[in-house]
């Protein structure tokens, strides 16, 4: 009797004290986020609208729905159109600090989400630690410090949460809830579809999520529908993705978008990242060989080879490097970080003693390695995005000088910002996008080769990318 009584006890403490820890962990990482939010603000101080933002401002509208539905490239992007439209027409442009926040707040969000999703499954220690290092994923920069990406952002976070509700138990409530969670991500960026193949796969290897994935033909459905009456033609226009040249860039896209994605998570360069993805599959197929499945991580791997194979078919000729863009590599780290937490489960201490210290040594010392690298990536991104905003506000600058030298067509669009005369109808109608209104002291002096670089484009015409090969 005592001995039964004495083991209750113990029972009751340990519960007591993870409730405790969780709880702790929990609001230690609450405080972390709002710092490293308020931090990754300060770094994005000076920084301007660049490039894809400018097709938001100038040629959608608030009032219209089928421009909502229209595709940027071959996005569905109907909520970030929505989002940007309203904040244009009631803050205007003259000053980007509240789209970097609400970027930042995204971020914000699916850093959150993965600290959930890795605490279930790894516990409050590792949970925390894989939160963090979303918080500060440096891979992933373009998505943190770009305001546009609050589309990827979105889709990302309305995906993680899906499978934190896919956690619970599998009702019908719930298959509602993680449908509408899907639709809702598909229509933020083409993100959706990976976190929807992710979500799809693991239902599809689960028995207790299999008999409602029916639900999930509601997302499917919409998405297939905008597809036939809108999304066919942005896809068009960049590349036809059912060729043989296409289907020939697949392999090398995926093996590379693999090698990024796991780059990411250690610092070892894209060979070490090959690394951990082969000792993923090789803990895939231990688990599957044992019959415990592991359906989410399943998805998980799936949904990143899915991205980089349609990288590959849509974008493989555009430009070199497309599958080192870290818009990209945001996606596939963050996916593949919660595969791993799912396959580890919760650390446990095995194997001989006098071993068990180097075991944590290896494991602390890649752990700081993958925060140095993405420390110095967000450093480093955030210099490229001074350097954009400076190039953009050198073209403000030379396309809305009056008059305009002779040589210059008003109409004539500068490819990173719109025509001399579209830059002159926006900044009355929505302001000056040349300072900062917030945080003036943060715009610092275009340089004059910038400046004499972006009076020549005015004047002649700006530069166009060309695809590879041409």
């Amino acid at each position: 009797m005592t001995a039964e009584g004495g083991g209750g006890s113990a029972s009751r403490g340990a519960g007591a004290w993870n409730r405790l820890e969780r709880r702790l962990t929990a609001r230690l990482f609450a405080a972390v986020a709002v710092l490293a939010g308020l931090l990754l603000l300060a770094l994005g101080a000076g920084m301007t609208f660049f490039s894809d933002e400018w097709a938001f401002i100038e040629t959608r509208s608030l009032g219209d729905p089928v421009d909502w539905l229209r595709p940027h490239n071959e996005h569905w992007s109907t909520l970030p159109i929505i989002l940007y439209r309203l904040m244009v027409e009631t803050i205007g442009i003259g000053s980007y600090v509240p789209y970097q926040a609400a970027v930042v707040l995204v971020h914000l969000c699916v850093a959150s989400l993965v600290f959930v999703l890795v605490r279930r499954r790894s516990g409050p220690g590792p949970g925390f630690l894989a939160g963090l290092l979303v918080l500060l994923f440096g891979a992933g920069f373009e998505n943190i410090f770009w305001g546009f990406q609050t589309g990827f952002d979105g889709s990302m976070a309305l995906g993680l949460a899906a499978m934190a509700v896919s956690d619970g138990a599998a009702t019908r409530g719930r298959a509602g809830t993680v449908a509408l969670l899907l639709l809702l991500s598909l229509m933020s960026s083409g993100t959706g579809l990976l976190v929807s193949v992710a979500v799809g796969v693991g239902w599809l290897l689960d028995p207790r999520w299999r008999r409602h994935v029916a639900w999930l033909a509601i997302p499917a459905g919409a998405y297939a529908c905008w597809y036939a009456t809108f999304g066919r033609s942005g896809v068009a226009t960049i590349r036809n993705p059912f060729t043989l040249a296409a289907l020939a860039d697949v392999p090398r896209f995926v093996v590379g978008g693999f090698g990024e994605a796991g780059a990411s998570l250690t610092g070892l360069g894209p060979l070490g990242g090959l690394a951990l993805v082969a000792l993923v599959l090789v803990g895939i197929g231990v688990r599957v060989r044992q019959r415990r499945v592991p359906g989410l991580a399943i998805g998980l791997v799936a949904a990143i080879a899915v991205q980089y194979a349609l990288i590959g078919l849509v974008r493989g000729d555009l430009f070199s490097g497309q599958v080192d863009y870290t818009r990209y590599t945001y996606v596939s780290g963050i996916l593949l970080l919660v595969a791993v937490s799912s396959l580890v489960g919760r650390p446990r201490m095995t194997g001989p003693a006098r071993l068990r210290p180097y075991a944590v040594a290896a494991a602390a010392s890649v752990a700081l390695l993958a925060f140095a690298f993405n420390l110095a990536l967000l450093v480093g991104g955030r210099g490229l995005f001074l350097d954009r905003a400076d190039m953009t506000r050198a073209l403000v600058i030379a396309g809305l000088r009056r008059p305009l030298p002779a040589e210059t067509d008003p109409n004539r669009t500068l490819v990173l910002v719109p025509s001399p005369a579209s830059l002159e109808r926006i900044v009355k109608s929505y302001g000056d996008p040349r300072t900062d209104s917030l945080v003036p002291w943060a715009v610092r002096p275009v340089p004059p080769g910038v400046q004499a670089e972006a009076d020549r484009r005015v004047r002649f015409g700006a530069p166009v990318p060309q695809p590879e090969g041409d």
